[in-house]
């Protein structure tokens, strides 16, 4: 052990010492820890937070790792605490996830009503890509203002219709949730746009520049019905002038039978070329104005689509949005690729 190690453990105690004296929260705790990872860059220096539901007391846990040299974990528990190497002696059984009068409900049951999971990859990687997001944001956190977190408050309760004191109060009791949890939920959620654009700083513009016809769009008009049959018939009326297509439209709306779309299916639609069907795609971007593309075979039915206009990709605001969308995605296949992934639960052949 170097004298650096030292002095980093020496220093590591003390912010452990002052964490617990000035009773700091955890999303100030990690904020504080910033700086002393900048005194010690060669160390990778990890705080772990361990909160009790009863008495929302904070016991914190630093982890060192020279490179190459193992770990070494500190901690520090004020008098009359429970030590970090005690805690959890007596505890609910980890696979318990919900009780409900007398009934125990455990978690691989749980998920064995749900077992479509395994054939179903976003439910499993947006469990691990949220895993991934928690680590990068205690290893560089993100601060959210007071204004911030108020407009991100009000977008969620707008989005749950929870306009009243007391409906919130119901959600909260609903869900299982304190207000503080539903602050924290709310925060990490208005903080993930801004993680994003961090990952994204700089690359926007490359990336349009080398992707650019893949946002070209297409403005199209959208008939789906239920049957080959006739949507031939129709693909045949609309070519020949005898029928127009939004009479088509409107007579496939009215006549539940025929139709092959729900009735609240969009008639209208924008599709950039990077999000058309491998086998529309190039038809429908050779197509002029006014064209008529299809009958095409979806699951539903047939669709014929009239190609509306073509428009070229520009990089504005919603291009922007969508190309760090697509870059977030890549640092998280990324992460998701490099990741060691331990579920604990459900069949360890599965898991």
């Amino acid at each position: 052990m170097n004298d650096s190690w030292r002095q980093a453990a020496l220093d590591v105690l003390d912010f452990l010492f002052a964490l617990q004296h000035e009773g700091v929260r955890p999303r100030e705790a990690r904020a504080r820890l910033q700086p002393l990872r900048g005194c010690h860059p060669a160390l990778q220096i990890d705080l772990l937070v361990e909160e009790m539901a009863f008495d929302h007391s904070v016991h914190y846990d630093a982890l060192l790792r020279p490179s190459g040299e193992g770990t070494v974990s500190l901690s520090y528990c004020p008098e009359r605490a429970v030590p970090w190497p005690l805690r959890g002696v007596h505890r609910t059984n980890e696979a318990d996830l919900v009780r409900v009068n007398s009934n125990l409900l455990q978690v691989d049951a749980a998920m064995a009503c749900l077992d479509f999971i395994w054939d179903e990859a976003p439910i499993i990687e947006q469990l691990v890509s949220l895993c991934l997001i928690h680590e990068e944001l205690e290893r560089e956190p993100i601060s959210l203002s007071d204004a911030e977190l108020q407009e991100a408050m009000n977008k969620f309760r707008s989005a749950k219709k929870l306009f009243k004191a007391e409906d919130t109060l119901h959600w909260l009791e609903r869900h299982g949730m304190t207000h503080e949890k539903l602050e924290r939920y709310v925060a990490e959620t208005a903080i993930v746009p801004k993680l994003r654009d961090r990952i994204a700083a700089g690359q926007v513009e490359q990336y349009f520049r080398r992707h650019s016809t893949a946002f070209d769009a297409v403005k199209i008009a959208r008939l789906e019905v239920s049957e080959e049959t006739l949507a031939n018939d129709l693909a045949r009326q609309i070519r020949s002038g005898a029928l127009g297509f939004f009479e088509a439209a409107e007579r496939i709306f009215s006549n539940p039978q025929e139709r092959g779309a729900p009735p609240d299916a969009s008639l209208f639609a924008t599709i950039e070329r990077r999000q058309a069907e491998p086998a529309l795609r190039d038809q429908l971007f050779a197509a002029t104005p006014g064209q008529l593309v299809g009958p095409v075979r979806v699951e539903t039915g047939c669709v014929l689509i009239r190609v509306l206009a073509i428009v070229p990709a520009e990089l504005n605001d919603r291009t922007s949005a969508a190309i760090k969308e697509l870059l977030f995605n890549d640092w998280l296949a990324e992460r998701r690729q490099a990741a060691h992934i331990e579920w604990c639960w459900g069949n360890a052949t599965n898991t």
